[in-house]
C-alpha cells in the first residue's frame, strides 16, 4: 500500500478528513504554544470519535501526511495561479 494511497478509516476515506477541514477554513500550519509546536490539524483529528473509537496515532500521522505531501512542481503551478489572482 502506497503511503499516498487515499485509503479509508473507519469507512472514510482520508481525503474527506482534510476536505472536511479546508471546507471550514483550516490549513495545514503549525503553531508555537508555550514552546512547543501544535498543529490544530492533527490536534482535531485526535478529538474524533469514529464508530465508537478514537483515531489511532498512526492513522492521524497517515492522514497528516497525505495531506501535507504535495508534488513540487504542482505547487509551484498554484502558487503562481494564485499570486496572479490578487
Amino acid at each position: 500500500m502506497s503511503e499516498f494511497e487515499n485509503r479509508m478509516i473507519e469507512g472514510i476515506y482520508m481525503s474527506r478528513f482534510v476536505a472536511s477541514w479546508i471546507n471550514e477554513g483550516g490549513n495545514f500550519k503549525r503553531k508555537f504554544v508555550d514552546g512547543q509546536i501544535i498543529v490544530p490539524f492533527k490536534e482535531w483529528l485526535k478529538t474524533l470519535t469514529i464508530n465508537d473509537r478514537k483515531l489511532t496515532d498512526e492513522e492521524i500521522y497517515d492522514i497528516y501526511n497525505f495531506a501535507t505531501n504535495g508534488k513540487l512542481e504542482l505547487e509551484v503551478l498554484a502558487a503562481n495561479f494564485m499570486a496572479k489572482q490578487k
